[in-house]
């Protein structure tokens, strides 16, 4: 038979793995935001010149 599971044990080590990732997440916030903010700016562009590739597509086609 299993023995029960421990759920202090499994909390406490819950939040101990995720203070120190909270800690390092805050810590680097800044450079987190700027690496988002490239990255979203990059796909707005793959987005924006697939639309055009796809449009100047189909007006070859015509």
């Amino acid at each position: 038979m299993r023995a029960p599971i421990d759920f202090e044990f499994v909390l406490r080590s819950i939040v101990g793995t995720a203070s120190p990732l909270l800690g390092v997440v805050t810590s680097m916030q800044e450079q987190i935001e700027w690496h988002l903010r490239v990255a979203s700016l990059v796909v707005g562009l793959l987005v924006g010149l697939l639309s055009m590739v796809a449009m100047i597509r189909k007006l070859r086609r015509r």
